[in-house]
Parts: structure tokens; sequence; C-alpha cells
């Protein structure tokens, strides 16, 4: 029988900073680009690029010291008038880790910094969804065993 792994045993690792505690999910999609190729023998297949993103569902953090919020958004854009440590189109690391009964899976890659939506209603607290595309090439996986 499987065991269930629910979202509690999910850590989210970007740009060396854990940021699973504000993180509600995260949702790795690999998208493979295909071409076909109707041969003499019949069809044959190849994978030119596996493009992958990371869609993030969190409570938002802005204003907090080291919040993921800030962190994207000064990647993305910068700083004040002459936004300094712009850098959007240079990847940053993330893992992303499963951690099972018996085995844990880490997807490690870079993303591509981009803002997150800033919104806001009253006295509740605010969950934001964005997508950060994935860097070509970077995405690994790795399965290992549990002590």
């Amino acid at each position: 029988m499987a065991t269930t792994i629910t979202g509690n045993e999910l850590t989210l690792v970007i740009d060396s900073n854990d940021f699973h505690p504000q993180v509600l999910s995260v949702d790795l999609t690999v998208d493979d680009t295909q071409e076909v190729y109707e041969t003499l023998n019949g069809p044959v297949y190849k994978t030119v690029t596996q493009p992958f993103s990371l869609n993030i569902t969190m409570l938002a953090d802005w204003g907090e010291n080291g919040g993921l919020c800030a962190a994207l958004q000064a990647k993305a854009l910068g700083e004040g008038s002459s936004q300094t440590n712009r850098a959007p189109d240079t990847g940053i690391a993330f893992t992303m880790t499963q951690t099972g009964a018996s085995h844990n899976t880490a997807f490690t890659g870079n993303v591509f910094p981009k803002v997150p939506p800033a919104s806001g209603s009253g006295a509740t607290v605010t969950e934001i969804t964005f997508t950060l595309p994935g860097e070509r090439g970077t995405l690994e996986v790795e399965t290992t065993t549990n002590p």
C-alpha cells in the first residue's frame, strides 16, 4: 500500500533561503517540446527541449525582512531609481524536496525571478499565486533513501 505524502513533507529553497513556512503549494510542471518525424518505417519522436516552471501559491510576505516577494522583486526589478542588483535574465537556484516514508526526492534547477502580485483585503491573510519560468536545461531530479 502506498504512503500518502502531503504538502507538509515539502520544502522549498530559493536562492539558498528556505521559504516553505509561507508557501501553501508548489507545482513543478514539465512540458516536453517534442517533434515527430514521419519516416518510411513509421513515426520517430525527438524531444527537443523540456521547459519547466514553478507555480507557487503562498501567503504574501511583502514588507517582511527576508521575504520571498521582496527577494524576487529585487532580482527582477532591482531597488530604487538606479535599479541596482537587477538580474531578470539570470536564473536563481531552487530546490524542492518531497520527503516520503522511505525516500526523498529533490528537484533542483534555476528559475527566472518575476515580481509576485501585490494585493490586500482588510484584515484577512493575502494569498498570491504566480509562476516562475525555469531556465532551460537546469532541471535535475535525485531520489535518495532515508536513513
